[in-house]
């Protein structure tokens, strides 16, 4: 990696880092400040409120959504990463595709973890419970299961072409999983709401929710080029050590 490559890189991190966590403070404020609080039954949930559960606890919590759905998002930029990464590798066998596969997978692990422990502690107050197996919570365990054994597999393996074909493939068969997530409330009849959109209509929500997406992804991206950079100076030592 080259003075001038780094250089970018990092000035390239440390932007989306900026904005993100700026956007991350805006997104929090307006969540709190500004959205109202849904108040209209039924608006919520698609299920009725368990006995014992605050109401008014239940038609707060869904501010929580305004860190869940950009983490979810997240995931899905995470695939997308890992299918181009992929893809490139194959096509041109230069080590940055593989880097940016592998770091996709990293960040995507970490987003599909908030994501997952966001959408438990919603669903305590709109299910009573913290886990149930319908089809969108499951796919999502699987799709961030796929990104942990993709990390898995490459570290269990020595450095070579073997190991970058294998993260290669794996990307790409791994990237479909998002849009079967996004898909998966069409399948059976879950509890989990098919669109926030449809469930909260109040425009002051949906500006919320709008400067939350725009303004929490980039971090995430810059954490992708934060471990990108981190892999190419990896490599660049596995290199040394195998001369």
């Amino acid at each position: 990696m080259t003075q001038p490559t780094s250089n970018r890189s990092f000035i390239v991190a440390m932007v989306l880092t900026v904005l993100g966590l700026a956007g991350a403070q805006v997104a929090m404020f307006m969540a709190y400040r500004y959205a109202p609080t849904q108040i209209q039954n039924g608006s919520l949930f698609v299920a009725t409120p368990t006995e014992g559960i605050s109401s008014f606890n239940l038609y707060e919590s869904y501010r929580i959504f305004f860190t869940h759905l950009p983490w979810a998002y997240t995931t899905a930029v995470c695939c997308g990463f890992m299918l181009v990464g992929g893809v490139m590798w194959l096509l041109m066998r230069k080590p940055f595709w593989d880097h940016l596969t592998v770091a996709a997978a990293e960040v995507g692990l970490v987003a599909g973890a908030l994501t997952l422990l966001t959408g438990s502690i919603w669903a305590k107050y709109a299910w009573g419970t913290y886990w149930n197996w319908e089809p969108r919570l499951t796919t999502m365990l699987v799709l961030w299961l796929a990104f942990a054994a993709l990390i898995a597999l490459r570290a269990a393996l020595p450095p070579g072409a073997k190991r970058n074909i294998l993260t290669a493939v794996y990307g790409i068969l791994a990237s479909p999983l998002y849009p079967l997530v996004h898909a998966a409330v069409e399948i059976g009849q879950g509890s989990h709401p098919k669109s926030f959109s449809y469930l909260l209509t109040a425009p002051e929500i949906t500006v919320t929710k709008n400067v939350a997406t725009w303004g929490i992804i980039p971090l995430f991206v810059g954490l992708i080029v934060v471990r990108l950079m981190w892999r190419k100076v990896h490599h660049s030592l596995e290199v040394e050590r195998a001369a």
